[in-house]
């Protein structure tokens, strides 16, 4: 079997809100939760489980996604008033970057950094 990414806990304030955010952004979809998780997955199953945590340190997460599915998930995001950036350095709000495929920067509700993108880095 080759090498592939399985799964992240994710520090959350309020697990069961962050993993419904991602669910409506991300178009991800509930799935057993177990232990202190609540969790979904990615259409890849790649698990993602949010665990009540202090979130001292954000996280980076990029989420690579075709052009029809970054359409929806920003179109969640301006429904929800979610605040967005072009940039990492979130210096152009309420903007995307164009260069090399389309991207957006935003936070999660416990203040993970998250990035959709529709080209890939490398």
């Amino acid at each position: 079997m080759p090498v592939s990414f399985n799964h992240i806990i994710i520090g959350a304030h309020e697990p069961t809100v962050s993993a419904q955010f991602y669910v409506e952004v991300l178009g991800a979809r509930p799935t057993t939760n177990w232990g202190p998780f609540v969790n979904i997955l990615l259409d890849d199953d790649t698990l993602l489980q949010f665990a009540p945590a202090p979130v001292n340190e954000p996280i980076h997460l990029a989420f690579l996604m075709n052009d029809d599915e970054f359409d929806r998930g920003y179109a969640a995001l301006r429904r929800r008033g979610v605040e967005h950036w072009a940039d990492p350095q979130m210096r152009r709000p309420d903007a995307i970057s164009i260069e090399e495929g389309r991207r957006v920067y935003f936070k999660d509700p416990s203040g993970q950094l998250l990035e959709m993108l529709t080209e890939p880095y490398v």
